[in-house]
């Protein structure tokens, strides 16, 4: 039986010290901190489009809901919303200085007001409720299963936790917190935030105790998000993007360092101020809002902010398989293979249906000894599937070997006595 076969060939308000600050980034070269560089992965498919026309607008959060829709403030007025294909409109208006956000379990937007020190609700329609007052510079919000949230509070230097009825208590402060500003939470509890001034990356534990996971290079960061059990955070300053494990290892994966505008493939794409980021409902793409500086600095009167939205596809299994087997041939194909299903970061990302298609995508260029090796790879980690067994009993038939072919059809018809392709090569193969 066969799946999906396919064929790959500023800032109006108040004077905050914030607002001041991310004025004053915006006119400034960033160089990167004299902190050690990471480790840089050749990141084979991580590539980076620009996905919106430009909007009238800052940088501020971004949120992702389960349907894809990209929900993008502006440190202003107004949430946009950006359908998956780039189109783009304003979403919820009359806010004050729409920073961090998150989605709720029911698909609400909770969106951080910096500037009114309070958390809007907007429900699907746009229409919004102050849920939470009393903060101190609201940044960015990470919510719970019971869809109670915490939120960064960049003046007072802590962060809070908000019930889902509104309720507000401290939940940490901390000296090593130096204008909180992202917030991301793992499936034990456990808080990650970064610092909008300075590199660090701070742990919470749920007891609220506060460490330092790492120091991303740059001088100040953005916001942070957690896929594929990492953590992916904004250089603001240092115009890149990083990943960083749960043990506090730092990878480059975006930007040059340089800033600028350009797609492409992601260590040699660059942006410009990046802040809020986001992961895709599957994991496998990020969403940054990139800030467009076209003008001069000291001009008298600054022109409209500009801004994007830029998606960064991660690398995906089949483009390390392929870029393995064009190196090093199977081998180093089925070591590639190993390495993500060892990684913690990709350990856990479902790739039955993608590396069946390209199995047969393989095959079906005549690479039969690699479109086999991928298909066995598949069989060792989804033996519970019948479709596994059955495409790679279609390699061994293709390759003339037949009683392997019949043991792996008989595997799949085994586990699915419904599979009728597997009944009709048995009888082929078998003859009258």
């Amino acid at each position: 039986m066969r799946l999906e076969r396919r064929t790959f060939d500023v800032f109006p308000g108040r004077a905050s010290s914030r607002a001041r600050l991310l004025a004053t980034c915006l006119c400034l070269s960033s160089p990167l901190a004299a902190s050690p560089l990471p480790a840089q992965t050749p990141n084979p498919g991580s590539r980076v489009i620009t996905l919106t026309d430009t909007l009238a607008a800052a940088v501020g959060g971004v949120a992702v809901d389960e349907m894809g829709a990209i929900y993008v403030a502006d440190f202003r007025e107004t949430v946009w919303k950006v359908n998956p294909d780039g189109q783009a409109a304003p979403f919820a208006t009359g806010l004050y200085g729409a920073s961090g956000n998150a989605i709720d379990s029911k698909g609400n937007l909770l969106q951080a007001n910096f500037y009114g020190d309070y958390v809007s609700r907007i429900d699907r329609t746009g229409a919004h409720e102050i849920v939470a007052d009393g903060l101190n510079g609201p940044v960015g919000i990470a919510v719970d299963e019971e869809d109670n949230f915490y939120v960064c509070n960049c003046r007072a230097n802590s962060v809070s936790f908000v019930t889902a009825d509104g309720d507000v208590s401290t939940f940490v402060e901390s000296d090593l917190f130096v204008c909180p500003n992202g917030i991301t939470r793992d499936p034990d509890g456990n808080l990650y935030v970064v610092n909008f001034r300075g590199g660090r990356m701070l742990k919470v534990t749920p007891e609220a105790e506060v460490s330092e996971l790492a120091l991303l290079p740059g001088g100040g960061n953005g916001h942070v998000t957690m896929a594929r059990g990492s953590l992916y955070a904004t250089s603001f300053q240092g115009h890149r993007i990083y990943r960083v494990s749960l043990e506090g290892e730092v990878t480059l994966i975006a930007g040059t360092g340089a800033r600028g505008e350009k797609d492409g493939p992601a260590l040699e794409a660059t942006f410009t101020f990046p802040n809020g980021i986001a992961a895709g409902p599957r994991g496998d793409r990020l969403y940054v809002n990139d800030f467009i500086n076209r003008f001069p600095p000291g001009v008298e009167v600054p022109p409209q902010p500009l801004s994007v939205v830029r998606q960064i596809k991660l690398a995906s299994i089949s483009d390390l398989l392929v870029s393995a087997l064009r190196s090093g041939g199977p081998e180093a194909m089925v070591e590639a293979y190993q390495e993500w299903k060892n990684d913690p970061a990709t350990a856990g990302v479902y790739t039955e249906i993608e590396v069946n298609r390209l199995g047969y995508s393989l095959m079906g260029s005549g690479q039969l000894e690699a479109a086999i090796e991928v298909f066995k790879l598949n069989v060792e980690s989804y033996p519970n599937s019948f479709n596994v067994y059955d495409s790679l009993a279609e390699a061994y038939m293709n390759a003339g070997e037949d009683e392997l072919a019949v043991e792996y059809y008989e595997k799949s018809l085994e586990i699915n006595p419904g599979n009728t392709n597997a009944v009709e090569m048995l009888e082929k193969l078998r003859g009258p």
